[in-house]
């Protein structure tokens, strides 16, 4: 038990170390030039709100950062997915632990008080 909860400790640190985050996803365009090729890339930033797929383009100054903020996102989610398991695990345990311990202690019995008489 204590290994999972190191575990549990470790993912907790890892989650504290994310300091941005943020929903949707990112995709880069590029868009057919005049006399061939293209321009771009283009961002558009697309996050469901409210029922509602909003977009709007994003800066290719401010692209890699917000590429950050979504991978950090999806990165805390798993790690909460990996805490809760591990928190089941913890859990389970915990409760076969003291089942066992209640099976033991019905089962032990007091010694008698009783002097033993010779027959």
């Amino acid at each position: 038990m204590k290994s999972l909860q190191a575990e549990r400790d470790q993912i907790l640190q890892q989650m504290a170390q994310i300091d941005t985050m943020e929903y949707g996803s990112l995709h880069a365009e590029r868009r057919p030039a005049q006399g061939g090729g293209t321009t771009g890339p283009y961002y558009k930033h697309q996050v469901w709100e409210q029922g509602k797929n909003l977009s709007q383009r994003i800066p290719a100054a401010e692209a890699p950062a917000l590429q950050t903020a979504l991978t950090n996102r999806q990165r805390f989610e798993a790690l909460a997915q990996e805490y809760i398991a591990l928190t089941v695990q913890l859990t389970r345990r915990r409760a076969e632990n003291a089942t066992n311990s209640e099976q033991n202690a019905n089962s032990w019995r007091r010694p008698s008080l009783r002097k033993s008489r010779p027959p």
